[in-house]
C-alpha cells in the first residue's frame, strides 16, 4: 500500500486469479474506494477517475510511479488461492464446531512481531529456546485449544508479511473479522522504525472488529519488552501514539517469552472470554472476606492459566507464573514417587503460607494465606471455607 505524496490517501493494488487486477483507495485507515477486476491499464484512469470526484489533481506521471512500485510487490497468484482456500476451510471448521465456549481470537501484527510463539508458549508448552528460530507464518494459521470446562479459544493466527496484510484488507476482511470476539495485536517494541505502520494496521483491524462485532475487545501485547531499557518512556509513548485514533478501550500487556508475563495476559483474555470467570472470581472475592485469607486464584492445570484470581494486577504476573511452575513441580513429584493425585498441599514461608487444593482433574485451588494465620483454629476456619468453595467450583464447572 502506497501512499500519495501530499495527501492522505494511500493506494493498493493486489492482483486477481483471473489475472486481473483490485484496486483499493484508503483515507484515514479506511477503505473510501474499490474496484475489482481491472486491467492494468485501466488502474491509473481509475485512480485519476476518483480523485476529479474529490476536486483534487493529481499528476499522472505520479500515479503511475505508485502504481509500477505497487505492481513490484503483488503477491503472486498462487499465494492468494491458498491464503482464500486457508480461510474457507477454517471458516468451515468454525461453523462446525462453534459452540458457547468457543471463542475467535484475531492474532495480528506486522512480521516478525513473536505471534505464533505467544501462543505456543502457553497453550503448546514450548520453552523459549525453542521459539527463538520459529519460522514466520504463511498467510493464516489456525489453533484451538480447550481450557478444560471454561472456554475454547480458536485463534486465528495471520501472517504479518505485506502481501498477506494486503489481502486481509481485501475480501477476505469479512470472513476473517466476523464473529470474532478478541482482536490480539502484537507489538514488536524493539521495531522502531515500523511503529507508523504497526499504528495504521492496528487501527485499520480494530475499526474492522467493531464494524463486525461491537462488544470485541481489543488486546495490544507490546512484546519483547526484556529487549530494551527505557521500558517506561518507550511504553508510554507506545501507548499515546497508537491510541490516539482509536475510540474504544484498549488493554496493553507488557509480555515476552522469557518470564510469566503472557500467563498473566492471557489468564485476563481467557477470563473475559469465558462467562464462567464472572461466577469464579464471585466465588473468590467470598473466600476472601475469610478471616486470614490474603488472596486467593483458581489455576486450570493443563494451561497454567489462571480462571480467577482476587490478586492485585501489578502482582498477578509473577504469582501466577510462581504458582503455575509450584503446582507442576508438586505433580511431577508425586508422579515420580507413585504416590496418587495431592488432594491438599500446604507451603508456609517467613511471611505467608499457602494452601493448594485439588478440585477436579481440571481446576487447582490456591489460597494465600495471611501472616495472622499461626493457630490451627484459625487454619482449620480456612481450610473448611476452601472446602465450600471446592464444591461450588465444581458444581459450576459441570454446568
Amino acid at each position: 500500500m502506497k501512499k500519495i505524496p501530499g495527501t492522505l490517501y494511500h493506494v493498493g493494488i493486489m492482483s486477481s486469479r483471473d489475472d486481473n487486477f483490485n484496486l483499493n483507495i484508503w483515507y484515514r485507515n479506511q477503505i473510501i474506494f474499490e474496484k475489482t477486476r481491472l486491467l492494468e491499464e485501466e488502474i491509473t484512469d481509475s485512480i485519476q477517475q476518483f480523485f476529479e470526484t474529490k476536486n483534487l489533481i493529481i499528476p499522472r506521471n505520479r500515479i503511475e510511479w505508485i502504481i509500477k512500485e505497487e505492481l513490484k510487490e503483488l503477491t503472486p497468484t498462487a499465494d492468494i488461492s491458498f491464503v482464500e482456500s486457508t480461510v474457507s476451510e477454517m471458516l468451515e471448521e468454525f461453523q462446525h464446531t462453534t459452540t458457547n465456549n468457543m471463542k475467535k481470537i484475531i492474532l495480528m501484527g506486522l512480521s516478525n512481531a513473536g505471534k505464533t510463539c505467544i501462543y505456543e508458549r502457553v497453550f503448546e508448552g514450548k520453552k523459549p529456546w525453542e521459539l527463538i528460530h520459529q519460522t514466520a507464518t504463511k498467510g493464516i494459521s489456525y489453533k484451538d485449544y480447550e481450557i478444560g470446562q471454561m472456554t475454547k479459544p480458536m485463534i486465528w493466527d495471520l501472517g504479518g508479511q505485506k502481501q498477506y496484510l494486503d489481502e486481509y484488507h481485501g475480501p477476505l476482511r469479512k470472513n476473517i473479522f466476523r464473529k470474532a470476539s478478541i482482536l490480539l495485536y502484537v507489538v514488536d517494541v524493539t521495531d522502531y522504525e515500523r511503529f507508523d505502520n504497526a499504528r495504521i494496521e492496528l487501527e485499520w483491524s480494530a475499526n474492522q472488529m467493531f464494524s463486525y462485532n461491537p462488544d470485541a475487545k481489543i488486546n495490544v501485547f507490546l512484546h519483547k519488552v526484556d529487549l530494551i531499557h527505557d521500558k517506561e518512556s518507550v511504553v508510554s509513548h507506545i501507548k499515546n501514539v497508537f491510541s490516539k485514533n482509536i475510540s474504544h478501550d484498549i488493554n496493553y500487556h507488557l509480555t515476552s517469552i522469557f518470564d510469566e508475563s503472557l500467563f498473566k495476559a492471557w489468564s485476563e483474555i481467557i477470563r473475559v472470554i469465558s462467562p464462567k470467570s464472572i461466577f469464579i472470581n464471585t466465588i473468590l472475592n467470598q473466600l476472601k472476606n475469610q478471616k486470614g485469607v490474603k488472596d486467593a486464584l483458581v489455576i486450570e492445570r493443563t494451561s497454567g492459566l489462571a480462571c480467577g484470581s482476587t490478586i492485585e494486577e501489578i502482582e498477578e504476573d509473577i504469582v501466577i507464573g510462581m504458582i503455575s511452575l509450584l503446582i507442576v513441580t508438586i505433580e511431577k513429584v508425586t508422579k515420580n514417587m507413585k504416590l496418587e493425585r495431592f488432594r491438599e498441599f500446604k507451603l508456609k514461608t517467613d511471611s505467608n503460607s499457602i494452601l493448594i487444593t485439588d478440585v477436579n482433574q481440571d481446576l487447582i485451588l490456591v489460597i494465600i494465606l495471611s501472616p495472622e494465620v499461626s493457630n490451627s483454629n484459625l487454619l482449620e476456619e480456612i481450610e473448611d471455607a476452601g472446602g465450600l468453595v471446592t464444591q461450588q467450583l465444581k458444581k459450576l464447572w459441570i454446568e
